[in-house]
């Protein structure tokens, strides 16, 4: 092939590289999967659940990546409303992320003034607040904007109590935002947290495992403790998050755990107890007097170890309700009780005394007991 041909073959090259590069593309579009269900919203159809179309996507993986559904930027029934589509987005987990416009066009405040920049930011804000003041606003307290008073503390409101906090909304587009809120945090959120529940791989629930998102660990926790994901990656990844994480998540590993079998259970309380905080050390008590778990020979003998570095009279307390009873008249929890007795807490050796005193002992361990009972004879 001369210079010549190879110069005339370039234009038809490039246009076959593009038809590839575009072909690729339309190979990697996200899938998306279509979910008919049942949506509510207080100011349609009187609160009952009507059908919609809430669309799933995932990455070319299959892994989920976020849902959305179209709504009306307000519920109006008089007609006068100017309403555009909006598309509301969720993560897999029902967290709100953002919304768009799928058919062009803005909201608009009062006199169909468009939103501004900081309007959108802030409706964003509003949106993403599942605590809003809009949660406790009745819709017969909202009014269309065509019926609206122009003043502008009640505007879009039947009552100037309702949202005297201007905070909570946009200045003039208080239905916009009593709309578009009522969709976003609503039963919807629990429906997409469902489908995910169902439909999301073990894969993407280990990553969510080892993120730093409280919401995604303590999701992803509870759902591999609903399969039975008990390899020794899952579980020490798991046990860290416990070690970890606050105690929502030190409650759901306990879950898991739970949901393991005995020697899975009672390994990890073994080893989280004795690394605990105050409040953990509660959720895991508390969890040993729930469970119907056995427990292994020697292990209420090894936790009551322990008493003697609680420092919290609670702690103490519950400890002692449990060996009470699992375990009060094991020797070694006798021994580790009578440390107590000289606690610099009286009332912590004034619990000890009570789990004592009434337990037949030697003579030295009783000699103990009746010398705590005479020194406070005036506060017990």
């Amino acid at each position: 092939m001369n210079i010549k041909s190879i110069y005339l073959a370039l234009p038809l090259l490039a246009v076959c590289m593009s038809a590839c590069i575009s072909a690729e593309k339309a190979g990697a579009e996200t899938p998306s999967v279509p979910h008919e269900i049942q949506a509510s919203h207080p100011a349609l159809a009187e609160g009952k659940p009507t059908p919609q179309t809430l669309i799933q996507t995932r990455d070319p993986e299959g892994s989920l990546l976020e849902y959305y559904l179209d709504v009306d930027s307000v519920i109006c029934g008089d007609g006068q409303c100017e309403i555009i589509s909006v598309r509301l987005f969720w993560d897999p987990i029902g967290t709100f992320l953002r919304y768009e416009f799928p058919k062009g066009g803005d909201l608009t405040k009062r006199g169909h003034q468009k939103f501004s920049a900081k309007d959108h930011e802030k409706l964003q804000g509003i949106l993403s607040d599942p605590a809003s003041l809009l949660k406790e606003v009745n819709p017969k307290d909202v009014v269309s904007p065509a019926q609206a008073q122009t003043g502008d503390e009640i505007d879009g409101s039947s009552g100037a109590t309702l949202l005297s906090d201007k905070s909570a909304i946009v200045s003039g587009a208080v239905y916009t935002c009593y709309t578009l809120w009522h969709w976003v945090n609503s039963p919807l959120q629990a429906t997409i947290s469902g489908i995910s529940a169902k439909e999301m791989n073990n894969r993407q629930l280990i990553d969510y495992l080892n993120s730093t998102d409280e919401q995604r660990i303590e999701f992803a926790i509870t759902r591999l403790s609903e399969r039975g994901t008990k390899d020794e990656s899952t579980k020490g990844a798991v046990y860290n998050q416990a070690l970890n994480g606050n105690t929502g998540l030190a409650s759901a590993a306990i879950g898991y755990f739970e949901s393991l079998g005995a020697e899975n259970y009672y390994e990890a309380i073994a080893k989280l107890f004795s690394q605990g905080s105050s409040k953990k050390q509660v959720l895991y008590l508390s969890s040993l007097v729930s469970t119907d778990l056995p427990a292994p020979d020697g292990f209420y003998d090894h936790l009551s170890n322990s008493l003697p570095e609680l420092e919290s009279y609670y702690e103490v307390h519950l400890l002692l309700n449990l060996m009470t009873d699992k375990n009060r008249e094991s020797p070694e929890v006798v021994a580790n009780v009578l440390v107590l007795l000289d606690n610099k807490s009286f009332l912590i050796g004034r619990r000890a005394y009570n789990f004592l005193k009434d337990l037949e002992l030697p003579e030295p361990q009783l000699a103990q007991v009746e010398a705590f009972r005479t020194k406070y004879a005036d506060r017990l």
